[in-house]
């Protein structure tokens, strides 16, 4: 093959993939042989449809490899293909620790591509588990465990820990400015970590609220909220958080059916009258394809904006019909519960769409044991 015919064939063919249809920066786009002698566009192909485990390692053999594998525009043009790999996230007892004392948690994930369970390495310096009750938050690759309860002393932590799934490795990020646990906490269509609520060690319900840069690892605090909502939810939805029911100190234990959204421009807090059903705790609801969605009374429900109502979708399955978690995947739900008392955890998942269904998803011995109500779900 003479040179002008090399070059041509590692020019990138107009018929295959445009440039417009990726969503990755000029300097990674104008490598001429990302691998040598394919064509970029096939070569970029390859590098989207990398398995999990290959994206830790793949960037060690050379400078483009590495650019292109830590840009954040490859993992959203991974995601707008269709290549990603949705892990759900959620606070377990270890396996091992179901005959102690004290159950140790880590972090279990479920991939839902290889429909397979693991659990996450533990963090460096918490021999004795992630902190009891703390949120867990996905932001682009990286899991964010925020607050809680410190294991050893049980007293509320500021603490905030990140695993990142690209490098494989547990980071420490800058502690939150107030220690509180059963807190609300998602991140915001601009990648930043809205918290708010909870209660402080003497049980006092919280209206503070900040916000996180992860990227800055830097905290800012937020405009108080018009109420102390404790044992609130949060979700990202309609292009804002919402801070979804909780109940006041004076009033344990009895939901209110408000909510709050955070205007980032008008730097305050707007509530929202009657957007959750009163008395019934929030921890199921999650956000899919921007609309808000729960377990209410044996249903799957969806509110629906322009009625302020929330409609059945689906009976949710006997089997789960104590919910422990709930997140949501690419297609649809993941629900992790259980049918009673003497039931055993299980898992099932919702497919949405026009012929939306139940699956049951199948979850090993020991993969799940006792389950916190903090579940979350990454895009690597």
């Amino acid at each position: 093959m003479n040179p002008s015919n090399r070059k041509n064939y590692n020019r990138r063919p107009p018929d295959v993939l445009p440039q417009r249809s990726y969503l990755l920066p000029a300097t990674i786009m104008s490598d001429p042989e990302l691998i040598p002698h394919l064509p970029f566009d096939i070569a970029l192909e390859c590098f989207l449809r990398l398995p999990l485990y290959s994206l830790s390692t793949l960037p060690q053999v050379c400078r483009s490899w590495r650019s292109v594998l830590s840009s954040p525009s490859f993992f959203e043009t991974r995601r707008v293909k269709g290549h990603q790999t949705n892990l759900a996230c959620m606070i377990l007892a270890s396996p091992s620790a179901g005959s102690s004392k004290s159950p140790v948690y880590s972090v279990s994930i479920y991939d839902q591509k290889q429909d397979t369970w693991a659990v996450l390495p533990a963090i460096p310096d918490l021999p004795e588990g992630v902190p009891l009750f703390c949120s867990c938050v996905a932001v682009g690759t990286q899991l964010v465990l925020l607050g809680g309860w410190d294991p050893s002393s049980w007293s509320a932590s500021d603490s905030v820990y990140i695993y990142d799934f690209v490098q494989a490795r547990w980071r420490r990020g800058a502690p939150m400015p107030t220690a509180r646990s059963f807190f609300a906490c998602a991140a915001e269509p601009g990648g930043r970590i809205v918290i708010a609520g909870g209660h402080d060690d003497n049980k006092n319900a919280l209206r503070s609220a900040e916000v996180y840069d992860i990227s800055a690892d830097a905290w800012e605090t937020l405009p108080d909220m018009n109420e102390e909502r404790d044992e609130c939810k949060a979700i990202c939805c309609y292009g804002k958080v919402l801070i979804v029911s909780g109940f006041p100190t004076q009033r344990q234990g009895q939901f209110v059916a408000s909510a709050e959204s955070y205007d980032f421009q008008e730097k305050k807090w707007e509530v929202i009258d009657n957007f959750w059903p009163e008395g019934k705790p929030p921890s199921s609801i999650v956000s899919l394809d921007d609309q808000p969605y729960a377990l209410l009374d044996g249903q799957l429900a969806r509110r629906k904006a322009s009625e302020g109502v929330w409609q059945s979708v689906a009976a949710v399955p006997d089997a789960v019909k104590i919910s422990a978690a709930v997140t949501v995947l690419s297609d649809g739900i993941l629900i992790i519960g259980f049918g009673g008392s003497t039931q055993p955890m299980g898992a099932v998942r919702w497919r949405a769409g026009g012929a939306a269904s139940w699956e049951s998803v199948a979850v090993g011995e020991g993969n799940l044991s006792i389950v916190h109500h903090r579940a979350c779900t990454v895009q690597v």
